[in-house]
């Protein structure tokens, strides 16, 4: 299958690219790079107008059915005002299957409201561990590309509730990704609807009070309006901090203001509180997003998550 290869965000590292296009080759893949990947500007991959007119140019080819994110960063979310602008020129292109995360979350939302696409959560070539990855979460990744419908392995994670079970299994479609990206899209025209959706968010490198925080706008912005469930996935590298104060009056020893609480105290808090308040189910452990999991998930898809914790595949409409 050939995948076509472009940059939507930040500079791409070559070393660890080229290692990427050798796995995707030995996987059965045919990597097609846009010149617009080997770009610099400022710290992006190219200009804003390259990246997009890059994204668009394999969004009309005839030849590649997949555009698959070198690498994620910063930048993607720059692109979405040229995007409508060149969607408005030229139309809306045929459908095609967009794989990615981090960044790409924005593009994610973007290709499937505007352009009715397909789209993938999964790691990008330009990972420097890409070729790594636990051979299960590849072969998942692997399959939803060649429109299969794989075994991921969080199909076998039973996640944890932070608010109480729904009576009876929800049933709807999944969108979401990134959760710093999924901020960044309110008050904008491209700000997403959750009504009737289930949300799906990950992290990483963000300390709690920042992860309360981007949770608090999205309420108060009303994106998590009439939501049918919040499912969490892998918050890498994320955790309280630790403020120290002085513990004498000569300011020669310090000792922690406060206790520090653990990932499961912090989002009872943070999540918990929010979805006890608006009647929202929220489920988390879902082996999903920055690591230590990778396990590739399709959005804009239909899930059932059941009253025992698991998440199943329901329909996808770039299945065979």
């Amino acid at each position: 299958m050939r995948v076509g290869i472009f940059a939507a965000s930040s500079t791409v590292p070559q070393f660890e690219f080229q290692r990427g296009l050798h796995y995707l080759r030995a996987n059965g893949f045919e990597p097609v790079v846009h010149d617009q990947v080997l770009k610099h500007h400022f710290t992006f991959a190219g200009a804003d107008a390259q990246r997009a007119q890059a994204i668009f140019e394999y969004a009309i080819a005839e030849t590649i059915p997949v555009l698959w994110a070198a690498r994620g960063g910063y930048g993607a979310a720059r692109l979405l005002p040229l995007l409508d602008r060149i969607t408005e020129d030229r139309g809306i292109p045929p459908k095609k299957l967009l794989v990615g995360y981090s960044d790409v979350t924005v593009l994610h939302e973007y290709v499937r409201s505007a352009w009715g696409w397909s789209t993938l959560h999964a790691p990008m070539p330009a990972e420097a561990k890409f070729p790594d990855r636990d051979p299960a979460e590849f072969a998942a990744t692997v399959g939803f590309v060649h429109r299969q419908r794989a075994d991921a392995p969080w199909a076998h994670k039973t996640l944890t509730w932070l608010t109480s079970p729904p009576a009876v299994s929800i049933r709807a479609e999944l969108i979401g990704g990134n959760l710093s990206l999924w901020q960044n899209l309110a008050a904008t025209r491209w700000q997403p609807s959750a009504v009737g959706k289930m949300l799906f968010f990950e992290d990483l490198g963000e300390p709690f009070y920042r992860i309360d925080r981007m949770v608090t706008h999205l309420v108060q912005a009303g994106m998590l309006n009439g939501a049918a469930a919040i499912v969490l996935g892998d918050f890498c590298n994320c955790r309280d901090e630790d403020n120290q104060c002085w513990a004498n009056a000569e300011g020669t020893e310090k000792k922690s203001l406060r206790r520090t609480f653990d990932e499961r105290e912090a989002f009872d808090e943070i999540f918990g509180t929010v979805g006890r308040r608006m009647g929202i189910p929220i489920a988390y452990g879902l082996p999903v997003g920055h690591g230590p999991n990778f396990s590739p998930l399709p959005l804009g898809a239909e899930y059932c998550l059941n009253p025992d914790g698991r998440l199943s595949l329901e329909r996808w409409d770039w299945l065979a």
